[in-house]
């Protein structure tokens, strides 16, 4: 890259932008920041002025590493957004962390969030899949808290301030972003070419809403397991709660332990069934399930003749496990989220379940407070979701879909600039149904009439034995940001994604929906049909 002069010596594009946006920043006119430069560079930008801005610290950082891989020099740069007292008496602000590489390849990448954040995570770019992170690839990259501060990511507490839910719903993310790219300007010179945002989970709901509502902040999103319909979700937690504590042993006190409704045993004996009655559904047998979306399971043949043994399941875990799979539904039989598909590699001791012997539960579903006080309105700290209605308790929670729902079919705006979005899910995540995204999807297809055209701006990738955040025993790597970067900058769209790994390891095609992996005996090999 040019080496030009470092910012603070003359005018330049970023001192007439940093005036029209009410800035008040020193200019910059580098790409690459000399060794030499880079103290007086770096500690400059705590000069840097913006609306509702506090600079909290830069730093140089000459060395380090994140996970074993080395970090290039770089300034990190903390700041503060609209710091404010919550009508709670609790102080709010959307904290952020944007590190600015000395050497930078002209690209922005928002890092995004997870569960309810509430804290400012490295901003060195992960969930880059089969890449580095994006911070060692020369990228600028930030991270933000979401607009509020927690004991850990299952805090919801700042949901009983109106603001804050909105915060995290959708503006930190326009705020961090806007100011992210101002500070790049006036870090370098000239703002991004490209701009890219990559999450898994809340995360990846932050890159679809970011295409939903800011059309014009990115140009590519990766948004991996995107819980898009939170709301709604939120009723299923309330429906696996009911179904396993109904079959769930109780403690003295009469309350369910749920990690003891199905025993390992239990579980692995159901896994091995799923494999034996779906395994050939990809047109191959070889033990392992790789068409989950296609997979019909029946558990009749596992319940036990007499006694519960390993060998069996009762008829009661048998009803429960397909209850759960069915999806949440009213006395009506009306469908209040989507069903679960049936996947050998599953997580669902972690989300259904847990593991504590005794009480309290530790299942993600059981630990799970959300419900109460940012998916209610009005927030309900009391809330026991062990006792949710389902003919009148949804209603509460169809308000919070406004700000925090990512399942929007209109991309109009973000087709129409150019914004090309790639989504992947893991078929065995209990947590947020892959159905429920690939039924998104289809209502894309359904608003632009065909799946080329859907395809030429969104692609969706669904991925055998996965779990939630890419845990599971299926094939999980794959060039991720590369396919994204390569669509954006040079045109050329993903087709099959080559994924790696799994139990047993193995390397295998992730097709693009709606077309499905199959076993080409001709070729010996699999293919997207």
């Amino acid at each position: 890259m040019r080496k030009v002069t470092p910012r603070g010596y003359g005018p330049t594009l970023a001192v007439a932008t940093a005036v029209i946006l009410g800035l008040a920043g020193s200019p910059a006119q580098s790409k690459e920041v000399g060794e030499a430069d880079a103290p007086a560079w770096c500690e400059g930008l705590a000069d840097f002025r913006y609306r509702d801005l506090r600079i909290a610290s830069t730093e140089l950082v000459l060395g380090g590493n994140h996970d074993e891989v080395a970090l290039p020099p770089h300034c990190v740069v903390t700041g503060y957004l609209e710091e404010r007292v919550g009508v709670d008496g609790v102080s709010y602000a959307t904290g952020f962390e944007l590190r600015l590489p000395t050497s930078w390849n002209e690209r922005f990448f928002f890092q995004g969030g997870g569960g309810t954040d509430g804290s400012i995570n490295p901003a060195v770019g992960v969930n880059t899949i089969g890449n580095e992170p994006a911070l060692t690839l020369g990228y600028a990259v930030v991270s933000t808290d979401a607009g509020h501060t927690a004991a850990n990511g299952r805090d919801a507490s700042f949901g009983l301030d109106p603001k804050a839910r909105i915060d995290w719903g959708y503006n930190s993310l326009d705020l961090v972003t806007t100011v992210a790219k101002a500070l790049i300007q006036d870090s370098y010179g000239m703002p991004p070419r490209y701009s890219y945002i990559v999450g898994n989970s809340n995360g990846g709901r932050q890159g679809l809403m970011a295409a939903q509502r800011f059309a014009n902040h990115f140009d590519g999103v990766l948004a991996g397991s995107p819980i898009i319909s939170q709301s709604r979700g939120h009723v299923a937690t309330a429906w696996d709660l009911a179904a396993m504590a109904e079959i769930a042993p109780k403690d003295a006190e009469g309350r369910p332990l749920l990690a003891k409704a199905y025993s390992d045993a239990d579980l692995a004996l159901i896994n091995a069934e799923i494999a034996r009655q779906c395994d050939g559904l990809d047109g191959l047998q070889d033990g392992v399930v790789d068409s989950p979306a296609l997979c019909e399971f029946d558990p009749a043949g596992l319940i036990c003749a007499g006694d519960k043994s390993d060998t069996c399941i009762t008829s009661a875990q048998a009803a429960a496990f397909v209850k759960v799979h069915d999806g949440a539904r009213n006395a009506a039989g009306e469908q209040l989220y989507a069903p679960f598909p049936y996947d050998a590699g599953s997580d669902f001791r972690r989300w259904k379940l847990g593991d504590a012997e005794e009480w309290p539960n530790n299942g993600s579903r059981a630990t799970n407070t959300s419900i109460r006080y940012v998916f209610m309105t009005p927030p309900d700290p009391d809330f026991d979701s062990f006792a949710f209605d389902f003919e009148t308790d949804p209603a509460k929670l169809s308000a919070s879909s406004d700000y925090t729902s990512a399942n929007s079919a209109d991309m109009d705006a973000f087709r129409f600039a150019g914004g090309k979005v790639i989504v992947y899910h893991g078929m065995g995540d209990q947590g947020i149904s892959a159905i429920d995204t690939r039924d998104w999807y289809e209502s894309l297809i359904e608003r632009y009439g065909d799946v080329q055209t859907v395809q030429d701006f969104a692609r969706l990738y669904l991925m055998p034995g996965i779990g939630h955040s890419r845990v599971g025993t299926g094939p999980d790597t794959f060039s991720g940001l590369d396919a994204l970067v390569a669509w954006v900058e040079e045109g050329k769209a993903p087709v099959a994604l080559i994924a790696s790994g799994g139990e047993p390891e193995r390397e295998r095609p992730l097709c693009p929906y709606p077309s499905t992996i199959q076993y080409e005996t001709a070729t010996s090999s699999f293919v997207c049909s």
